[in-house]
């Protein structure tokens, strides 16, 4: 018999102290190549400073963390998002919010080249 995962987007339970805890999460992650002529190390600096600044102001991040690469071959790309959401539907809140798409179309769309992303359930 095979055992399939409940795909829930709000899959629950409680522990002994009544706090919820979420059975499956949702892992975001983007990565981005900065346009040729710009400065690498500076834009890559306010998209990380810009998007971290996000878990402030958006409940619905349960955690997120930006790193700024230094391998320097030619497949690396230069800023890589890592965000983790207790649902689907936080995702989905997280990408409407407002101040989510002022730092899109302020700090990170008009200087990347490249956007890669991929989201799962873990």
């Amino acid at each position: 018999m095979r055992l399939y995962r409940k795909r829930a987007a709000r899959a629950a339970a409680e522990n002994d102290n009544g706090k919820e805890l979420f059975l499956f999460m949702i892992k975001h992650i983007v990565i981005w190549r900065i346009a040729d002529g710009e400065n690498t190390a500076e834009r890559a600096a306010a998209i990380k400073e810009h998007l971290e600044a996000l878990k402030g102001s958006i409940e619905e991040i349960a955690d997120i963390e930006v790193g700024v690469n230094f391998n320097e071959t030619d497949s690396a790309s230069d800023v890589a998002l890592v965000s983790t959401f207790r649902t689907r539907e936080d995702l989905e809140i997280y990408q409407d919010h407002p101040e989510h798409k002022a730092v899109g179309a302020n700090y990170v769309r008009p200087y990347v080249k490249e956007r890669r992303v991929v989201d799962y359930e873990f």
